[in-house]
Formats: structure tokens, sequence, C-alpha cells
């Protein structure tokens, strides 16, 4: 398993900084650094927090150094040298050159590309709008600091569509990967568990409600950056909570609610004590929530867990690594009332040998007048995810999809922006997970 050198890695700043000023994280966004000489790709503040990550960065370095000799090249974004150059070019040119420098890398190194090694190379210090990469004419945005300009010229160009991108690329380069500790503040949810309050609009708005606390929308103290990651932890129960509001089924619920999380892997840590109890806050009727995680890639848990409340409310939490149509119906297991997959990915692997989504959702959509939802990150992938899912519920025989939200923008994401890889995505240069939400309902025509 990789080591987290780093603690959220970030090509436009020196994280060596970073990662040991943990109360003058603020302070450093514009932070003047210095760039290696070798790859050209990562910064430093200077000559001693270069020598302290050298042993993290050498084998990099000089895979990408021997890569830019042997093409006499001056940056690795150059390395299709043979066809038109990438400054001035389009971003797909980019994206191609980028992926060639990956493939090469890769091949010196003989291994995968640890974390911070494929930040670096998927988003190296380039003009937004020309894609030029001389340093010496690169001047990032005075708001995030993260996207460069070559001149005053195209940073006017780009201004209008970089504006909407602008607060969660600050956002993105101010966050560690750290657990949130704020619960020690907050202490335990005030609100009685038993009692039914009004619905709220976003994940803060949820947290707020329980936690009787006031935590911005827009982040501007190391505290708040530590609250976003704190909500952010309730951003895969109160999608659940969401979804049975948006299809009257909490009005339904007796005793009882069922729940199939289906390509588990790590959402099961956001399913903890305090994250459960706000379903008991909005659903107070119900006594027991039964929640199934399924998926091959799931840790091997073999007992369940249970959480108690005060001896009047459980939730019981089942592991199952098994693919869900190799699991079900030979394993018996409650009857759900929602079936939700977070992040779910239909798309990837579609019409190839990989794929392992079309047979677990042909048994999903048989369960009839049970709301099935599924997340996404960017909106392209929330489009090809539902379409996936209509084209195959047209092939089950007696059964009608009816999509109560498809691709919508989902109030109840986790609020911690990521970039986006795919540099032709103009629709999401950032994301979240849990982005995009989509529900379907299978019914009986």
């Amino acid at each position: 398993m990789e080591e987290h050198i780093y603690n959220n890695f970030n090509p436009t700043r020196c994280n060596i900084c970073f990662t040991r000023a943990t109360d003058r994280r603020l302070a450093l966004a514009d932070q003047k650094v210095r760039f290696c000489k070798g790859c050209r790709l990562i910064g430093y503040c200077g000559e001693q927090h270069q020598k302290d990550d050298w042993k993290n960065h050498k084998d990099f370095c000089r895979a990408v150094t021997k890569i830019l000799t042997m093409k006499k090249i001056d940056h690795i974004i150059e390395v299709r040298n043979e066809n038109d150059k990438i400054v001035g070019g389009t971003r797909r040119d980019l994206e191609c050159a980028i992926s060639l420098a990956e493939c090469l890398i890769i091949s010196i190194l003989q291994r995968k590309l640890l974390h911070h090694e494929y930040t670096l190379l998927r988003f190296p210090n380039v003009c937004h709008v020309c894609f030029e990469y001389d340093i010496g004419k690169l001047k990032p945005c005075t708001g995030c600091h993260q996207i460069f300009y070559c001149s005053e010229e195209h940073r006017l160009v780009d201004a209008e569509k970089h504006d909407q991108w602008c607060e969660m690329y600050r956002v993105n380069m101010m966050l560690d990967a750290d657990y949130p500790t704020r619960l020690e503040t907050f202490g335990f949810s005030k609100l009685n568990a038993f009692k039914r309050v009004k619905f709220p609009v976003d994940t803060f708005d949820l947290v707020n409600l329980v936690y009787s606390a006031n935590i911005p929308c827009r982040p501007e103290s190391i505290e708040d950056l530590n609250d976003l990651k704190f909500v952010s932890n309730y951003s895969h129960v109160s999608t659940i909570l969401y979804a049975l509001n948006l299809t009257y089924m909490y009005e339904e619920l007796q005793e009882t609610l069922v729940v199939y999380v289906v390509g588990a892997e790590y959402e099961i840590v956001y399913f903890d004590y305090n994250t459960c109890s706000v379903i008991f806050t909005f659903i107070p009727q119900i006594r027991n929530v039964v929640i199934h995680f399924i998926g091959p890639a799931l840790s091997s848990i073999k007992d369940e867990i249970e959480l108690n409340y005060e001896g009047a409310r459980s939730v019981k939490m089942y592991y199952h690594k098994a693919f869900f149509h190799s699991l079900e119906p030979a394993q018996p297991m409650d009857r759900p009332q929602i079936i939700i997959s977070f992040n779910c990915g239909f798309h990837e692997h579609i019409d190839s040998n990989r794929d392992t989504w079309t047979h677990s959702l042909v048994r999903l959509l048989r369960f009839v007048n049970i709301p099935i939802v599924f997340t996404s990150y960017t909106r392209e992938e929330a489009c090809q995810d539902c379409a996936i899912v209509y084209s195959i519920g047209k092939k089950i025989k007696k059964k009608e999809l009816v999509f109560v939200k498809r691709a919508i923008d989902n109030p109840y994401k986790d609020y911690k922006p990521l970039r986006n890889t795919n540099h032709m995505d103009g629709c999401d240069e950032l994301y979240y997970s849990n982005g995009y939400f989509s529900l379907v309902v299978s019914r009986v025509p």
C-alpha cells in the first residue's frame, strides 16, 4: 500500500510546508515555489525541502528526465514531438500527450504511478487557455492559486468560465486528507432522535440541524475546512434519506428500514454511530435499520455490526463480499425498501469482458416498486449510467422503468471538490463524490 507521503498532494505548492503547517495552511496559498529542474513538474519553497523530498520524488523525476532527453523536448507534455506542438493546441491534444507520457513513465518505472506522481502528470502547470508551459511566463489566478495563465489577455478570455470553478479550486488546494476531528467540539447530535423535524435542503443544513451548528458553505478558516470534511461524512446517509423523502417512502415505513448498498467498497466508513443516528431523527417511527453492504471489493468482515441507541433503536450492518448477481438468490436476505449504489460507474466496463454490472442490474431491476438510487461523479458519467440502466430495463419483460430523477445535481453530495483528470470534460472541471443523483423505480405496466 502506498505510504501517505503528503496529506493532500498539489503540484502548485510546496507540500512539505503544507504537511507541517497544520495551523498556517491558509497563509501558504500564495507561497512562491521553484520547480524541479529535472522533471519541471513539482515545486518547492526552497532547496532544503527539495532535498527532504528527494527520496519520494527521485524515481519519477529520473523517468521523466530520461524521456525529455531521449525525445529532445523541454517538457513532458511535448512527448508527441512528431505531431503538432501542444502549446496553442486543443484539449484533446493535451489529453493524448498526457496519456502517452503516462504509458512511457510506467514502462520505465515498471510499476503503477503513485497517487502524487499521477497528480503531477495529470495536472501540469500550464496556461489554462493555450497550454504554454514556460514557468517564467505563467502567473496563477489570485483567487484560487491553482490555474495559471501566460498573459493577462488569456486570463480575461477565460475569466467568465473560470469564475464558476474558482472557489472550488481554492477549497481543493486547501483541504488535507486527515480525518475531521470536529466531533470532539460538536459532541453527539443534540436533536431529539425520535422527533420528526423538517427535511433539510442539503448536507450542510442537515448537519447544522442535527448539531445546532452554523457551519458555513464557504470555508474561510482552517476550522471551516475541517467542518466541511465533517459535513461531507454525512453525504451517504443523507442521500438515502433524500431518496426516501422524494418518493414519500418515509410515510410508508413502519418499524424497519432495509437498505441494500450495492457495489460497496470504502462507503462502509461513512455509516457509523453518528451518521446513522440521523435516520431516526428524520424518520422517527423507525426502530430498526438493516443495511446489507454488497460488493466484491469489500473487506472480509465476517460478523455483523450492531449499533445500539439506548436500547430503543438499532442499526445492523451485514457485509457480503460478492457480486449481487452471484449472492442473490443463493443467500436469503431481507427484502429491501431502498437499493443504492454510490458513485456507481455502471458505464466503465459496459460491453467488455470486465462488465459485471449488467448481470446485477438485471436482478436489481426485478424488484417492483423499490426505489433504486445511484450517484455519479460527473454529469457526463451520470447520463451514461442512466442510459445503461434504461437499456437494461427495456430488456426485462413485464417491467416498466420510471425515472423519478435523472442525473440531477445532488444537494446531499460530498462537498470536498476533486479535480477532474479528464481535460476534455468541460461540464465538470471539478467534481464531487455523490455529485449527481438518479432514482428509478421498476413497475408492472
